[in-house]
């Protein structure tokens, strides 16, 4: 009958066989490491073991297996620097270990490389291990470690697959969320697909995104708020909107953070996470976020999702902007096109017929609308009135007050006053209709084709001028302030036209139009031109000009 200790070898071959087929017949490492320590503890006679599994990265080992009331918990990290060798009592034990009832480490190794450690208590006789345990240990452990490696390699694949998985879903939503975007052409459609991609996607309740402005002059940029759920707006302070300009990544908010008070007030909100968004090497926006509904904290794979969610919902944003501007210029050069052409009905469509002169006007608009006004009126007399102004400023503005000129004008040729009483009354209604920095300069006149006078009245405007048949050049410069200034009376001025003379009113835009080199072009050119082409009809002389 064989003896006590060929039973017990016999027994322990047993357990190292079973237990080495059990283990080899899975690839989960809980199980793995679970039933390693089982076999050992019991066998051994423990109460107390603890099963780690090696981190090479941050040279620390992860507890997955604890049992019999051990202090350490799931998923604990303990540094205990290299477990190369059999660690027990008369190794010194490190003190870590030691602390937890720990007196016998075995390191789990395969090819000569550490990955994992098996710790146990004292035996419940509280007698040492002699060196048959010790063998019986390091042989199962040794056994053990081909299947622990290939659990290990099987976990790490599953989590390299299941990040794969992930990143290939969320690819697939941003995906989505970019058709989305691109079809959105409104600014709150942009922020409620946003919004909704948070909630459906990250699962967080609270948000805020801010998107900035470019400062005023060389100042930093500004931060508005384009969304926000279930927080309290933060003040955006100077301070505050420096600091978001300088964040470079995704930031956690945390009571140890060294500028704590910089963020008290985000955190106070309920809000956990600050993710920037970048455009041509400036913060052009961030992304505030609350914590996640699962309680779950925030991964790298969830900053670089939010990084690229957030700048798809920036760059829809900006083009739905430009859209909108678009579609408000369009607007805008449609009424101006209107306005033009209500402006266009101010001016004379016809070129009134008079015996014994010639007649030729052009009004070139430097805008669709602008300031400058002429008016050609054939009075039932048999005489013409001439009138020509200019209004301060350009575009709209300066369009309606130049036919709030032209409606007075009208109204005062029916009543029959004279040149100075109708300058005068349009003056002061001038003065009442505008502000002290309007004004306009204006002339006006009337031809009698009967003798050839020309009484005229000129406010401030650029003095028509005669030349003589001659070629000597007379200006027409009595009259009195420009319009909208004060009420002063003005003065007649009357001269005669002769046969030959060339008359012609104008205003600064042809004086002070620019050639490409920034050349004026000046009375001086207009009067020689008038001089020198006098003998030629109106329309000729026009052109010419």
């Amino acid at each position: 009958m064989p003896d006590r200790q060929t039973r017990t070898d016999r027994f322990n071959l047993q357990a190292l066989y079973e237990t080495s087929r059990l283990l080899s017949s899975s690839l989960d490492l809980q199980f793995v490491l679970n039933n390693l320590l089982l076999t050992a503890m019991s066998k051994l006679l423990v109460t107390r073991g603890v099963a780690m599994v090696y981190q090479p990265a941050s040279r620390t080992y992860r507890v997955t297996v604890s049992k019999g009331g051990s202090m350490f918990n799931v998923d604990d990290v303990v540094d205990i620097g290299e477990a190369s060798r059999i660690l027990q009592q008369d190794d010194m034990v490190p003190e870590v270990l030691a602390e937890q009832g720990i007196v016998l480490a075995l390191p789990i190794a395969f090819a000569e490389r550490d990955i994992g450690l098996l710790c146990l208590g004292s035996k419940v006789t509280k007698q040492p291990f002699d060196d048959a345990e010790i063998e019986f240990i390091l042989s199962l452990v040794n056994m053990s470690s081909s299947a622990v490696h290939n659990s290990m390699v099987a976990e790490e694949l599953r989590t390299t697959n299941r990040s794969l998985d992930t990143k290939i879903q969320q690819l697939n939503t941003l995906f989505d969320l970019s058709q989305e975007f691109n079809a959105a052409l409104e600014r709150e459609r942009v922020i409620r697909l946003l919004q909704f991609a948070l909630m459906g996607q990250m699962l967080v309740g609270k948000h805020l995104f801010l998107l900035s402005a470019p400062g005023e002059g060389d100042g930093a940029p500004t931060f508005t708020i384009a969304a926000s759920k279930s927080i309290r707006k933060p003040k955006l302070t100077a301070e505050f909107m420096d600091a978001l300009c300088r964040l470079d990544k995704a930031r956690v908010l945390s009571e140890d953070d060294d500028d704590a008070a910089m963020w008290c007030g985000l955190r106070e909100t309920g809000l956990q996470l600050l993710v920037p968004l970048h455009h041509k090497n400036a913060t052009c926006g961030v992304l505030c976020l609350g914590p996640k509904m699962t309680g779950q904290p925030y991964s790298e794979d969830d900053f670089e999702f939010l990084h690229a969610l957030g700048n798809l919902a920036y760059v829809s944003i900006q083009n739905a902007d430009l859209v909108e501007q678009q579609i408000e210029k369009e607007r805008l050069e449609k009424e101006m096109r209107l306005a033009r052409e209500i402006q266009q009905g101010l001016l004379p469509r016809n070129t009134p017929v008079i015996d014994g002169i010639e007649l030729a006007s052009l009004a070139i608009p430097s805008r669709h609308v602008g300031g400058d006004y002429f008016d050609l009126i054939k009075l039932p007399t048999g005489r013409i009135l001439a009138a020509i102004a200019d209004v301060t400023g350009k575009g709209v503005p300066a369009s309606l007050l130049m036919a709030n000129l032209q409606a007075c004008l009208h109204m005062c040729v029916p009543l029959e006053v004279s040149l100075e009483e109708g300058t005068g009354y349009i003056n002061r209604v001038i003065c009442q209709n505008t502000s002290y920095d309007k004004f306009i300069t204006f002339a006006q006149g009337i031809y009698d084709p009967a003798d050839g006078r020309f009484d005229y009245v000129n406010a401030g405007h650029n003095p028509p001028t005669i030349v003589r048949a001659d070629g000597s050049i007379e200006y027409l410069e009595k009259g009195g302030l420009l319009l909208g200034v004060m009420n002063l009376p003005y003065e007649r001025g009357t001269v005669h036209l002769h046969p030959g003379d060339v008359l012609a009113l104008f205003t600064d835009g042809v004086t002070e139009a620019m050639s490409p080199d920034e050349e004026e072009y000046g009375e001086p050119r207009l009067e020689a031109q008038l001089v020198q082409h006098r003998h030629k009809s109106a329309e000729d002389i026009l052109d010419l000009v």
